[in-house]
């Protein structure tokens, strides 16, 4: 099974076997799976799903940035070898021999989300839109989901603004997988619901899924069919 060896200055401090259907949080408070206690390390800084495909690695909206093989990434598959960078500290990714791999030239997110704050947002590209947020409560109209993560939250910078008691600045996330889309958890004190149930870590959206958080409701629409 793949395993992530977590290393600060190339000493190796542990080794983080990967299971299949596994969800590992990585950050500085003590309920995470991988604890690293460093001031530079957000208290739930990245994640790690072991999803249809492969393996990824989503930031939760950190201070500091979550870097793969030196590019700062939103989400992205880890292949066999890439360097995770979290602070000061270093995970590495790689798969135990003869197991098997996912090509890198498979339809996935391999291709990393780089962060430029002096690329221009529009540049006349249209991607195809294949799902997107209906507003039940709390607003109206649709909202597209065309980038890789779309993040929902109090924090302005969001892409989704929601106020609300106990709303996180970041609430959750909902991330563009190889095949469909994933919710995930981030932070806050009152946790995002899908479908009425408490969204614990992460789960795969389906067509029709309704999602609450705080007092805005949504409904996930996605044509599987019309996928690229």
């Amino acid at each position: 099974m793949p395993v992530l060896q977590l290393q600060y200055r190339d000493r190796v401090i542990r080794r983080i076997p990967v299971m299949p259907g596994d969800s590992i949080t990585i950050g500085r408070n003590p309920e995470n799976d991988v604890v690293i206690n460093n001031t530079a390390v957000s208290g739930k800084h990245a994640k790690v799903d072991a999803l249809e495909g492969g393996f990824f690695i989503t930031d939760l909206g950190s201070t500091n940035g979550t870097f793969v093989n030196s590019a700062m990434v939103s989400t992205c598959q880890l292949h066999h070898g890439d360097s995770v960078v979290i602070g000061r500290h270093r995970l590495l990714f790689g798969y135990a021999k003869g197991e098997s791999r996912p090509e890198k030239g498979a339809p996935s997110l391999e291709k990393t989300i780089v962060i430029d704050a002096e690329r221009p947002k529009s540049s006349g590209f249209q991607p195809q839109i294949n799902a997107y947020l209906s507003i039940l409560k709390g607003g109206s109209g649709d909202i597209p989901l065309t980038g890789k993560v779309t993040k929902i939250g109090k924090d302005p910078a969001c892409d989704i603004h929601i106020s609300g008691f106990g709303v996180g600045k970041v609430a959750l996330s909902i991330s563009k997988m190889p095949r469909g889309y994933q919710a995930s958890y981030v932070g806050g004190f009152k946790k995002p619901r899908i479908n009425g149930e408490p969204l614990k870590e992460s789960a795969k959206l389906r067509e029709f899924d309704t999602i609450d958080v705080g007092a805005m409701r949504l409904q996930f629409i996605y044509r599987e069919s019309l996928s690229v």
